[in-house]
């Protein structure tokens, strides 16, 4: 965008000139020079020709490119050489009454190319601090979807930093720095415009009513602004580092949370003493409640996932107990092969559990809740397991369904099906399929080379666990196909009930080994 009060139409090239300086002066001259070529060149052919008029032309480009003091400047000078040049030829334009004509043309003129270019210089602000707005809204538009998905605390933050970066055209460099959870030191969180050298010196800084500008302000939580680190008292102990950084001034806002505690500090840094302006405050301040938002979400989530952890490893011992009790008192009253049955679920839940804790309680994709905890226990040798389907995520009410069900499934094979010879293999297959107007997702598993295959006289508890399970929880189904070469299972359910999965590499067929 052209610089203000230099762009006259739209056709014509941009040339920059800042009023009342020796370039404005310069361009009078040349304005006024050419105004008096033109006029003499016209007195050759024509000497009766009007000898203001191309003066006052020059002095109105001149006044709406460099200002009214360059367009006075530029008449002034037109006069004298029109008096040297055209006089002698026309002594009558130029009596009292010609000269008070040309005054009084000329100071209209002037009157009215400076107004237009002041008016032109509001339009060209007014463009440029709209656009700049609007860089502004996109970026914070970028950072709150970062904060959306979950990104990582500093890629958020550094964003939010870039942005204020980018909005001041690089004349500060933005900092911001975590309140630790002994609310005493401040610890380096992003500053990637700053020196490495001074982000080291300050990380770990600790607070007080005397400590710089972010010290200062994360102890009062309260805006600080020093306009002049050289000559401000509270930067008495950090003079000589921000001097050998070239840092001038240094303005720090607190980061607080909704419940009006310190999270951190959000600071600018100048190189030359400058103050802020009532937009750059207003600015930071939204930058800062992002940034608030961000931490909050980040320090919501540790929290989270130490509460789950926790929560798994009551789980786990709470399974622990369960098991020394039927230890005790199941174990010595079932068959061996019975109790190995209902130790091997516990462990199946065990895993489920804290595969879930490590995933937030986000679920699992199909593929590794297969892999990694259904099947694990089983692979005996290579190839024994063929997977196919695309990526499919689970969500966590059903991972757990899918994990019991595949493993009692698992656990049915080795005893009687087609994992209990060394040629026998299995098959799991899922997708989607249409369902009548709606669509269905399906897995399929299907065993192979193993011995032959019966319907049993009564339902165990392995298939009368999965049918209730999936029944019950979202309204799917499960259906066994008893045939001689093997045994068939397919559970399948309203596509509704889960979420695909961006694949970020072609699932196609993966093998256990």
């Amino acid at each position: 965008m052209p610089q203000p009060g230099t762009r006259v139409f739209e056709r014509l090239p941009v040339y920059t000139v800042e009023p009342n300086t020796p370039k404005a002066f310069g361009l009078a001259a040349i304005c006024a020079v050419a105004a008096f070529s033109f006029r003499y060149g016209i007195g050759l052919l024509d000497p009766s020709a009007p000898p203001f008029a191309a003066f006052l032309v020059g002095a109105l480009i001149t006044t709406i490119l460099s200002g009214a003091v360059a367009g006075i400047a530029c008449a002034a000078l037109g006069f004298v050489l029109a008096w040297i040049a055209i006089e002698p030829q026309l002594p009558d334009a130029f009596g009292w009454g010609g000269l008070a004509e040309y005054v009084a043309a000329a100071t209209l003129i002037i009157w009215i190319a400076d107004e237009y270019r002041r008016l032109l210089r509001r339009i060209q602000d007014r463009e440029r601090t709209t656009v700049r707005q609007m860089e502004l809204v996109e970026a914070e538009n970028r950072t709150m979807a970062l904060i959306a998905a979950d990104k990582p605390l500093n890629e958020t933050v550094t964003s939010l930093v870039r942005t204020i970066e980018q909005y001041s055209e690089h004349e500060v460099m933005a900092s911001v720095l975590l309140l630790d959870p002994d609310g005493e030191h401040l610890r380096h969180c992003t500053a990637p415009s700053l020196p490495d050298d001074y982000n080291r010196a300050i990380d770990g800084l600790k607070i007080g009513p005397e400590v710089g500008s972010c010290g200062t302000a994360a102890f009062l939580a309260k805006s600080v602004y020093v306009s002049d680190i050289q000559a401000d008292p509270l930067w008495k102990d950090f003079r000589e580092l921000a001097h050998r950084h070239g840092l001038r001034a240094c303005w720090s806002t607190p980061i607080m949370s909704r419940m009006n505690r310190v999270l951190g500090t959000f600071a600018l840094y100048h190189r030359q003493p400058r103050s802020p302006q009532a937009q750059e405050i207003e600015v930071v301040t939204l930058l800062v409640k992002i940034a608030a938002i961000a931490i909050e979400r980040e320090r919501g989530r540790e929290q989270r996932l130490l509460l789950m952890q926790e929560l798994s490893h009551r789980v786990k011992n709470s399974l622990a107990v369960v098991s020394s009790i039927a230890s005790s008192t199941l174990r010595p009253h079932v068959e061996k092969s019975r109790y190995d049955d209902f130790q091997q679920r516990l462990m199946a839940l065990a895993q489920v559990q804290s595969l879930l804790v490590q995933t937030n309680w986000a679920g699992i994709g199909v593929l590794d809740l297969i892999k990694n905890v259904a099947t694990t226990p089983f692979k005996t040798t290579d190839g024994r397991f063929r997977f196919q389907g695309p990526p499919v995520h689970l969500p966590a009410q059903l991972t757990l369904p899918f994990a019991l069900s595949i493993h009692e499934l698992c656990t049915n094979a080795a005893k009687y099906g087609s994992l209990s010879k060394d040629t026998g293999k299995v098959e799991i297959n899922w997708g989607f399929r249409p369902n009548g107007a709606d669509e269905h997702f399906y897995l399929k598993w299907t065993e192979r080379d193993g011995p032959p295959v019966s319907a049993p006289k009564q339902k165990g508890f392995g298939s009368r666990m999965i049918k209730t399970a999936f029944a019950q929880s979202v309204g799917g189904d499960a259906v066994w196909n008893y045939r001689p070469e093997g045994l068939e299972c397919e559970i399948h359910l309203p596509a509704a009930a889960l979420e695909m999965q961006e694949p970020t590499e072609l699932a196609g067929s993966a093998h256990l080994t």
